[in-house]
């Protein structure tokens, strides 16, 4: 799976102002690399609360309004368009400084932890439910795809969106509802950048509730003839015991000398 590299330098963060109402505003600067770092655009936008006041470009070099407040300041600018590409320009060279030292680490991939697993059994008209887990994976564009049999399933499956972990990693679920069949395959396709090709993970076999309850009774049944075997060896030790002591006990008062009287 190919992924667009569109690399965006966040260069200044909120900085403006704020008022004692709550109400805020900021400025934003994004270099944006499209493949390389030869080709740099810088965009800046100007924002008060939830609204963009005006956005400039350094591709067509001039500030676009979307406010009537902001239209003045939009005019002032454009009145200036060398000093604008001036300034873009130093704003761009440090992109590409920033970009030659932190591209490299961006550019890393991380496979993905996949774990498939069953969450429900089938049981009457309540089809079974599968899980397909991908943990600790970058970049953040991923796809999950569930096959039986070698044919993608598209109905009765749910993903979450790619929920980010904190720590620049990502995690993603995805789950399936259906009614088992003797024989079948399940899989779960996993394609991601950190492998050339798509990475396939077979459901493994799974127990019915009948044979379920018939391994949970033979381990009980191993566990209770394990205990019973070691308290019969500890009971049989112990007797083994008491008897040897018993018999080096029978001689155990001195000897006495016998007299003449007797």
């Amino acid at each position: 799976m190919q992924y667009d590299r569109v690399i965006y330098l966040t260069l200044l963060l909120p900085t403006l102002f704020e008022t004692v109402h709550g109400h805020y505003g900021f400025a934003l600067a994004l270099c944006r690399a499209l493949g390389s770092l030869q080709n740099v655009e810088l965009i800046i936008t100007l924002n008060y609360d939830k609204t963009e006041l005006a956005r400039f470009n350094s591709t067509e070099n001039k500030v676009v309004a979307f406010t009537e407040y902001a239209m003045k300041w939009a005019d002032n600018f454009n009145q200036k368009p060398e000093w604008l590409h001036k300034k873009a320009e130093k704003v761009i060279a440090d992109c590409k400084r920033y970009g030659q030292l932190y591209l490299p680490l961006l550019e890393k991939t991380v496979k993905p932890e996949v774990i498939v697993r069953t969450v429900r059994q089938a049981s009457g008209e309540i089809p079974a439910m599968l899980i397909c887990s991908a943990y600790d994976f970058y970049p953040k564009p991923i796809k999950l795809t569930w096959m039986r049999d070698d044919k993608e399933m598209t109905a009765y499956v749910t993903s979450t969106e790619e929920l980010a972990n904190g720590d620049w990693y990502y995690q993603i679920h995805s789950h399936l509802e259906y009614f088992p069949k003797p024989g079948e395959k399940i899989s779960c396709v996993v394609q991601h950048a950190s492998s050339n090709k798509p990475m396939i993970y077979d459901l493994g076999p799974s127990l019915s509730e009948s044979d379920r309850n018939k391994l949970i009774t033979g381990a009980a049944g191993l566990v209770l003839g394990v205990i019973m075997a070691v308290g019969g060896l500890i009971y049989c030790k112990r007797k083994h015991t008491a008897v040897v002591i018993s018999a080096g006990c029978a001689c155990t008062e001195p000897l006495r000398t016998l007299n003449a009287e007797e």
